[in-house]
């Protein structure tokens, strides 16, 4: 057999540069959904369905760009190989219109058209980062395990850069000077932030770029495409895949659950859970906790249970524990809200169940590599951009559910006209928080429903390789000469 073929470690400096790439998303996923809503709702003014419709539109047309930008990443052909222009090429336009979008222009703040042209720009350009970038994960290795350890890594960084951004603005950017009033509901503290997240774009995504050159420009070339072959030919078989199918319709609601949790945090804090800004300061030290936890777990529980269990049961724990609070405070059983037993309660719940999210979300992700060898097996060609293009199409589909379901719920309460958590009715916080809890546990349900019908495993992905190594396929790719 090639020794191209055999499994084997990649460097730890590869898996850093590689996941370093992923910060960007980190920052966008983090600002859009835990901050945009908030601030554009109630600091300026906007109504929350007009905010959620500008998120779910721009993403639908991110999803409609990004399988183009997966196929032309594909058909790159430059002396840097296919992904790397793309990551050079994007940083700098990538941190000018995320700075735009929190130093905004009188247009983005009192037009809808200027915000909806806006955050399309940033997630197209976050877009033409990301989809090169997750698609070297199918380059670098070929290895099971290893795939697995480069997606632990995407996701460490990622949520790291967004946890960085999240505990900076609760603990400096948006903390008011008034112990009375919350800094989330003040201006002052949101350029700030967009200015260091537009720092931290360009330069991690500049980092990951030079420090995986070398090896990138180490593997042997891909075979080039047959003339012919539309980008449209592309896409259709990635979603006629029935592995395809089956991960995308799991993967739409874990990427649903998770963004709902983290759309309708701010909310929950302020006026379901009546935190305060001393309070809301540990709130990231739980999702580093999460994330940590998370990124040193998913190994072990990949090699015990499988990638596709190890998500399904991620997925049905993290909507029961997300449901207890909420049903607990409303049947009296909680303790006295505002208070720090509360407090550190709900924290630990939260936790846990961010926990689960988080390695059901690398999990899904980590299947998609897969998908790539059964596709070559079947087709004989090798798609990595278009698949990671349509899943994270999928993942967007995902995040407009959830954010969707948030708009509306936050619309239902009333929440539209700048009001103070002091002034907002006992009754409806907890109609609100009913409501939160039993969406927690159906989308984790329509999760694990979708995910049962999964069908590669370690064993059927290891003989595929075989096959392809024994007929010289497109394959011989799998891990290629180290410097």
């Amino acid at each position: 057999m090639s020794a191209n073929i055999l499994p084997g470690a990649l460097p730890t400096r590869i898996k850093v540069a590689h996941g370093v790439g992923a910060v960007t998303l980190g920052i966008k996923e983090s600002g859009l959904t835990t901050f945009f809503m908030i601030y554009y709702n109630q600091v300026l003014g906007f109504d929350p369905r007009v905010v959620s419709l500008v998120l779910i539109g721009a993403m639908l047309v991110d999803a409609i760009v990004d399988p183009m930008i997966g196929r032309l990443s594909d058909a790159t052909r430059t002396r840097l190989g296919r992904r790397l222009p793309w990551l050079y090429g994007a940083a700098l336009p990538m941190a000018i219109v995320w700075t735009l979008l929190w130093v905004s222009p009188d247009i983005a703040k009192h037009s809808t058209l200027g915000l909806f042209l806006n955050v399309v720009a940033v997630r197209i350009l976050v877009s033409a980062c990301e989809i090169p970038s997750i698609s070297l994960v199918a380059e670098l290795t070929r290895d099971y395990d290893e795939r697995t350890a480069l997606m632990r890594y995407r996701f460490l960084f990622g949520w790291l850069g967004g946890l960085l951004a999240v505990a900076l603005a609760y603990n400096v950017f948006l903390v008011s000077d008034d112990p009375a009033r919350s800094g989330l509901l003040e201006t002052s503290g949101y350029t700030a932030y967009g200015l260091f997240g537009a720092a931290m774009i360009l330069l991690t995504t500049l980092a990951s770029a030079f420090g995986q050159q070398r090896r990138i420009l180490s593997l042997p070339p891909p075979p080039r495409r047959p003339h012919g072959h539309s980008m449209l030919a592309d896409i259709l078989l990635a979603f006629r895949n029935p592995a395809f199918l089956a991960l995308a319709s799991g993967a739409l609601f874990v990427t649903g659950a998770y963004a709902t949790t983290i759309a309708s945090t701010n909310y929950m804090m302020l006026y379901v859970w009546q935190l305060s800004d001393a309070q809301l300061r540990f709130y990231p030290v739980g999702l580093a906790v999460a994330v940590f936890g998370a990124f040193a777990a998913v190994g072990h529980a990949h090699r015990r249970f499988g990638k596709r269990d190890s998500a399904i049961g991620a997925a049905l724990a993290s909507g029961v524990i997300a449901f207890l609070p909420y049903a607990a405070r409303n049947l009296g059983w909680w303790p006295d809200l505002g208070g720090w037993p509360s407090v550190m309660l709900l924290l630990s719940l939260q936790t846990l169940s961010l926990f689960g999210l988080v390695v059901a979300t690398i999990s899904t992700s980590s299947m998609v590599a897969e998908i790539v060898e059964a596709h070559e097996v079947d087709h004989g060609t090798r798609i990595e951009g278009v698949f990671f293009a349509g899943y994270l199409m999928v993942q967007k589909f995902g995040q407009a559910l959830g954010i969707f379901l948030v708009g509306q719920l936050v619309a239902f309460a009333g929440l539209s006209d700048q009001v103070r958590p002091e002034d907002w009715p006992a009754s409806t916080a907890a109609a609100m928080a009913w409501i939160f809890a039993g969406l927690m546990i159906l989308i984790s349900v329509m999760a694990a429903i979708g995910l049962r019908r999964y069908p590669i495993d370690r064993a059927s992905h290891e003989a595929r390789l075989a096959a392809l190594a024994s007929t010289g396929g497109a394959a011989a790719d799998s891990q290629g000469p180290r410097p």
